[in-house]
């Protein structure tokens, strides 16, 4: 007993202070977000050595963080014993690179390769910490390309439960879950339980990925009725008076992994960082209370973006505003891509049959990001978060960009 007393003692204060992951090779901190998907769907990664060797390629760069995604829609890119892998049980693939990136997930798995762990290994033989990056609600609609994307990325919890999604005016399911729901969020707080079974650092929370998480489903017309004595019918989505209900709703969900990180991280005896990405507008309407999660030393980054393609401007001083005294690193989200989409089942067909181009797409130069970083650096932002970012030489120099101040 004296010694779990004296444990606690030494340790709890540094488990539940913020403390965010430090710079690498750089004065300020540099994160990337691998989705986990499009690099096995493209073919670059078709082993545990090509995704090893991926992460090793970082060692020397100013990259601190690897946000690696595990999971698609709301199936997982390792052997899960809560969701399904991606793809798992279909013979037919909307497109060529789905059944790619289904196949080499299957051969790993079968193998008894884990990505995450492979993913976290190499991280820290790079010296990069590693977390293990949640898309919060990224299931697709049941009638998209025919049924066929939903069926290969939707888990089997999905689409037993079209009563836990959220609900339109008139109490029609909709594509995404509801976190107002009980069971929702205890099946996303069981694939991070897994997560922080590997040798991991931290859990990003990725908002952007997608929205929206609450409608006008029972549990929260009921709260509006008894809060307000308003029929929820008759309001619309983006009436403030649900923001409170909203943020009683997910904050709980986020202490609720703050206390699995701080589990793990007794039995590792580290503190296991928590990080969110949300949109800098629209984060009260999807129930982020990122003031209450600064206040209580829930979050060690926060990421600052743009729901949507990127390019985007917006002035990121009023968040290290909000975060100081925190100890919370605030960073500014960029989104590389600039103009294009996903590559749809149809475009790929055509093109397989030589009848169309691929798609065409821009991206952030490295200019852009350049005169970007130091205009949100000179704003007081303690780093950068780059999404959908492949290209290495964009990240060159990012951490050292001189702001106007500094020249």
């Amino acid at each position: 007993m004296k010694r779990v007393l004296l444990f606690i003692a030494l340790f709890a204060p540094a488990l539940l202070a913020a403390q965010p992951p430090r710079p690498h090779n750089a004065a300020r901190l540099l994160v990337v977000n691998d989705d986990g998907f499009s690099a096995f769907h493209s073919g670059r990664y078709k082993s545990a050595e090509d995704l090893r060797q991926a992460m090793l390629t970082y060692k020397d760069t100013q990259v601190a963080v690897m946000e690696w995604c595990i999971i698609a829609g709301s199936r997982a890119n390792y052997p899960s014993k809560v969701t399904q892998l991606i793809g798992a049980g279909m013979t037919e693939f909307p497109r060529r690179g789905d059944k790619l990136a289904h196949e080499t997930l299957q051969r790993m798995a079968d193998a008894g390769e884990n990505t995450l762990k492979i993913v976290a290994d190499a991280c820290h033989e790079a010296g990069l910490s590693c977390y293990a990056s949640l898309r919060m609600n990224g299931d697709y609609a049941a009638n998209m390309w025919g049924g066929s994307f939903p069926r290969y990325a939707n888990s089997t919890f999905w689409w037993e439960h079209p009563e836990f999604r959220v609900a339109d005016a008139k109490g029609q399911p909709t594509a995404r879950f509801s976190f107002a729901f009980p069971e929702v969020r205890a099946f996303k707080l069981n694939i991070l339980r897994e997560a922080v079974k590997q040798d991991i650092d931290g859990i990003n929370l990725d908002f952007q990925r997608h929205p929206v998480f609450f409608g006008f489903e029972k549990p929260m017309a009921d709260a509006f009725m008894a809060r307000y004595g308003v029929d929820a019918a008759t309001v619309g989505q983006d009436d403030p008076r649900w923001v409170p209900l909203r943020y009683a709703v997910m904050t709980e969900f986020v202490r609720e992994v703050r206390q699995i990180l701080n589990e793990a991280g007794r039995a590792k005896n580290k503190r296991l960082g928590l990080s969110v990405r949300i949109d800098w507008q629209k984060y009260p309407t999807w129930g982020c209370d990122i003031n209450t999660w600064l206040k209580d030393g829930l979050l060690d980054y926060l990421v600052v973006g743009q729901y949507g393609l990127g390019g985007y401007d917006f002035d990121i001083a009023p968040f290290v505003q909000m975060a100081k005294g925190s100890g919370c690193a605030v960073l500014f989200g960029e989104e590389a891509i600039t103009k294009g989409h996903d590559r749809t089942a149809e475009e790929d067909r055509l093109i397989a049959a030589g009848k169309l181009k691929p798609p065409p797409s821009e991206h952030l130069t490295r200019a852009q990001y350049e005169a970007r970083a130091a205009k949100v650096y000179a704003a007081g932002a303690d780093g950068l978060h780059l999404f959908n970012e492949t290209r290495k030489e964009m990240f060159l120099g990012l951490g050292d960009v001189k702001t106007a101040l500094q020249r």
